[in-house]
């Protein structure tokens, strides 16, 4: 994958870092020849049933063969590196074709899912991002 967000050189806050990376794989998409509109989304994990409201997802279920694990290892070293992380989030995986922004700080913000655009086809999420909750 290319023209992927750099999260090494400089502290990205999460839903940022998170919106910068399904941008850039929106792109990556469509380079492919598919529809990111089908093939991406963006949601907090636990509205796919796998984690909290403080843990956001960027899905490419049609992209190459276990991406998200790679690029959470550090596959993408310039985008990407466990090792080297100025943030206070970093990345995992739950199935291979997604990245789960996860906290690292005690008291994380939590995010709520926004549908962007009706769901593709019958069955399937409707295109969502994240946003910030309020404070309670």
């Amino acid at each position: 994958m290319t023209n992927l967000p750099d999260f090494t050189t400089k502290k990205v806050d999460m839903l940022t870092a998170a919106k910068m990376l399904k941008d850039a794989i929106d792109k990556n998409c469509k380079e492919m020849g598919m529809d990111p509109n089908w093939e991406t989304n963006m949601a907090t994990a636990d509205k796919y049933g796998y984690g909290s409201d403080e843990v956001i997802c960027v899905n490419f279920e049609a992209g190459p063969y276990d991406w998200g694990v790679k690029y959470s290892m550090g596959s993408n070293p310039n985008s990407f590196n466990p090792c080297k992380n100025p943030n206070d989030w970093y990345l995992e995986c739950y199935y291979g074709f997604d990245v789960m922004f996860t906290p690292t700080n005690e008291n994380p913000k939590k995010y709520k899912n926004v549908v962007v655009g009706k769901a593709p086809s019958k069955g399937m999420n409707p295109k969502m991002t994240c946003e910030e909750k309020e404070a309670a």
